[in-house]
């Protein structure tokens, strides 16, 4: 099993480094392909590794308790587990997007705050939360399973993400085209953020926040600007840190489930409240207000 992974990301990262060539050649796009193909190899080993996966799936089990959260994650049964076997306690239920309505809408907030949780604050993020790995049991619960494929994110990182959220919910896009997409390294240090601005505000106002903000909608309203945001990508030295793309993933991933009990759902909106409480928490009243400038209203 190792030995054919090996060689399927040996393949992948010899095709990464081609298509990071081409870009180099052709475009003025920072090369990051290989960067994300090594990030997916680590975690595809640790995927594999049992052992991992029960730590992980303690510290989860002890965060979320700590929090109080009542999201339920199975019990690890150590003298049974070994680095091939993992044995955890069993849970039945359902999954998430196969409950009722009236159940999704009350625990579909209550994901995007978990996810919230481990993003912006503990750092051990859940990179896998597919509708298999979401499943409400018997008492109502929301239970999480599956701890094998989790990225940590850097208090650096969950630092600037904190700020990312609030100036886009604010809609403050010059702190975060010009300090945010710095910090969390989409761009370089030594780049003029003001050539970017008018477009990526554009983007970011029409394409993300304008109308409404479910899934079916942005991906309609970026599709309408998707020559712009192409020319915005290629031209100007734009990378995607390696975690960014298990985020991305796991935001989707939870964002199409709550839009099976509500086509309406905003991830933005869901997400407010819980990233103000963090930015409180982590820049103090003072410097939330000085994040949200005078956009509060928003």
């Amino acid at each position: 099993m190792i030995g054919s992974v090996a060689l399927d990301l040996y393949i992948l990262r010899l095709l990464a480094g081609a298509v990071d060539s081409i870009y180099s050649w052709a475009t003025n796009q920072s090369p990051y392909h290989v960067r994300l193909v090594d990030e997916f190899a680590a975690a595809s080993y640790l995927e594999l590794d049992y052992e991992n996966e029960a730590a992980n799936q303690r510290r989860f089990r002890a965060d979320l308790s700590s929090r109080s959260l009542p999201v339920r994650v199975p019990a690890v049964h150590a003298p049974l587990s070994t680095r091939r076997v993992l044995v955890s306690e069993w849970i039945e239920g359902i999954p998430l997007t196969d409950a009722d309505p009236s159940t999704l809408a009350r625990l579909v907030p209550l994901g995007v705050e978990l996810f919230l949780a481990q993003l912006l604050d503990s750092g051990s993020f859940h990179s896998d939360p597919h509708p298999g790995n979401l499943l409400v049991d018997g008492e109502g619960r929301l239970c999480l399973l599956d701890f094998g494929l989790c990225a940590e994110i850097e208090p650096e990182a969950r630092r600037a993400m904190t700020a990312a959220i609030v100036h886009l919910l604010t809609g403050d896009f010059e702190a975060l085209i010009a300090v945010d997409a710095v910090e969390l390294g989409f761009l370089p240090p030594d780049f003029d953020t003001e050539r970017v601005r008018p477009v990526l505000t554009k983007i970011l106002s029409e394409g993300l926040l304008e109308g409404g903000s479910n899934l079916r909608e942005r991906k309609r309203r970026l599709r309408d600007i998707s020559a712009e945001l192409n020319e915005v990508f290629f031209e100007y030295p734009f990378s995607v840190p390696p975690f960014f793309a298990l985020i991305t993933r796991g935001l989707g991933i939870l964002e199409g489930i709550a839009l099976t009990g509500d086509p309406e759902f905003d991830i933005f909106k869901a997400s407010y409240p819980y990233a103000k409480r963090r930015a409180v928490q982590i820049f103090g009243v003072h410097g939330l207000n000085t994040l949200r400038r005078k956009y509060s209203s928003r």
